[in-house]
C-alpha cells in the first residue's frame, strides 16, 4: 500500500513523492508467476524466499527460458512452459536490476548489474 507524503521537489536531489508499507497483518513475499494470457489462470508459480525487498525483474526469452533475479540473491533460470527450475547461481546481492540478454560473436549472453558489478553468462547453444 502507498502512502502519499506532500515533500517539495528539489533539483539535484532524489524524489520518490510516497512511500510503501505492508498491508496490516501481511507479511511480503514476492512470486514469479506464469499467467495463460488466454484464461487468466496461473500456469505456474515459483515462491521466493526473502523479505520480498529487491527490485530485480524477469526476462522471458525466443529459447522457452525465463531468467530472473531471486529474492535469495541468485540469478535463476526456469524452463517458461512448466516453470522447472533449470540453473541458478548465487550472487548474494540485493537486485535493483533486471536481466537483460546481448549477443556478441554469434553467442548469446544473460548480463545482471549486480552491486557495481555486470555478472554475464554464456548461453549453451
Amino acid at each position: 500500500m502507498y502512502k502519499k507524503i506532500d515533500v517539495p521537489w528539489q533539483a539535484g536531489k532524489g524524489y520518490r513523492g510516497g512511500t510503501a508499507r505492508l498491508a496490516p497483518g501481511e507479511s511480503a513475499q514476492k512470486i514469479l508467476r506464469a499467467i495463460d494470457i488466454r484464461t487468466g489462470q496461473i500456469a505456474w508459480e515459483l515462491p521466493q524466499a526473502g523479505p520480498g525487498v529487491s527490485w530485480g525483474g524477469t526476462l522471458a526469452t525466443a529459447g522457452g527460458i525465463v531468467i530472473f533475479v531471486e529474492e535469495s540473491g541468485a540469478l535463476a533460470a526456469a524452463d517458461a512452459v512448466s516453470g522447472s527450475p533449470l540453473w541458478r547461481f548465487q550472487a548474494n546481492q540485493n537486485w535493483k536490476a533486471s536481466p537483460m540478454t546481448y549477443v556478441f560473436d554469434n553467442k548469446q549472453y544473460v548480463a545482471v548489474a549486480s552491486g557495481s558489478n555486470i555478472i554475464s553468462f554464456g548461453l549453451v547453444d
